[in-house]
């Protein structure tokens, strides 16, 4: 994935790109950071489970193309191979996560959060711990529980290093768009998975920022109840639900991805211009 540093890029930034680009071993999985010379506004894009900083590259390339600056980094165990993301865990992807936000907004005085599936619960998380730093933030088929008793049971089942079985490669409702992402994956991981969105979960009461959440109808990976339980019990004055009708769990990859980059650019934008409170729904 290109990189583009044309904007105002701190040495902190500068730092975890070449870091990432050290750490990942899968041509094109390295971090980027997309910005022009007159943005103001930053964008912190989290990838999911077992993919990089590459499935972000639609909705990184649009949200530059609005306006905003987009670092977009790969968190530790990805981007290499499916042993090196067993190596890792929630402690290291947290930390990751912390460490971009606080880059951007030594440089830009309003950050927001943009997460795809567990990148989602991570910005939750993110959201929760760094109140004063997060002016909003954007979930994109974010799990806070998945709902799926035999996943939960086959990670229980099993030495950690075994792969998991259970876990369907992606769907497309549009024609299949590439990713960097691990086809197999271990028990370990698996847990991992299910210790971010319970994190998540319980962090909930403690978001305060505005939020967007953004869930597919036909969401195979995630129920639609998980985006109805983030919008009820964050404690966000501002927070509103989009329901997208063109993809299934890859949105940020299949024919909703430019509603995705719409959606989260109209709301940055209304917060900027007109903060409103309650909740509401866009799609109506």
């Amino acid at each position: 994935m290109a990189t583009s540093t044309d904007g105002a890029a701190s040495d902190a930034i500068s730092a975890l790109l070449r870091e990432t680009a050290w750490r990942v071993t899968i041509p094109g999985a390295e971090a980027a950071f997309l910005a022009g010379p007159d943005a103001d506004t930053a964008i912190l894009a989290l990838h999911g489970w077992g993919a990089s900083a590459e499935s972000m590259r639609f909705l990184g390339g649009g949200l530059a193309a609005s306006g905003f600056a987009v670092l977009m980094p790969t968190l530790p165990g990805h981007g290499t191979d499916p042993e090196d993301l067993a190596r890792t865990g929630p402690s290291e992807w947290i930390a990751e996560a912390r460490r971009a936000l606080v880059a951007l907004a030594d440089v830009y005085e309003r950050v927001y959060l943009l997460g795809v599936s567990m990148g989602g619960a991570l910005a939750l998380q993110i959201a929760c711990l760094e109140c004063d730093r997060v002016a909003g933030l954007v979930t994109l088929n974010a799990p806070v529980f998945l709902d799926r008793p035999a996943f939960a049971r086959e990670v229980m089942d099993g030495a950690a290093a075994d792969r998991l079985s259970t876990w369907e490669g992606p769907a497309f409702v549009g024609p299949a768009v590439p990713e960097i992402t691990y086809p197999e994956r271990s028990r370990k991981s698996g847990i991992d998975l299910l210790a971010m969105t319970a994190l998540a979960r319980e962090a909930l009461p403690l978001v305060r920022a505005p939020v967007l959440v953004l869930q597919s109808v036909s969401d195979h990976v995630v129920p639609r109840r998980s985006a109805e339980t983030i919008l009820a019990e964050v404690s966000s004055t501002t927070k509103s639900i989009g329901w997208l009708h063109r993809s299934y769990h890859m949105a940020q990859l299949d024919l909703d991805r430019d509603d995705v980059v719409r959606r989260t650019a109209a709301f940055i934008d209304g917060l900027a211009e007109e903060p409103r409170a309650g909740v509401r729904d866009p799609t109506r």
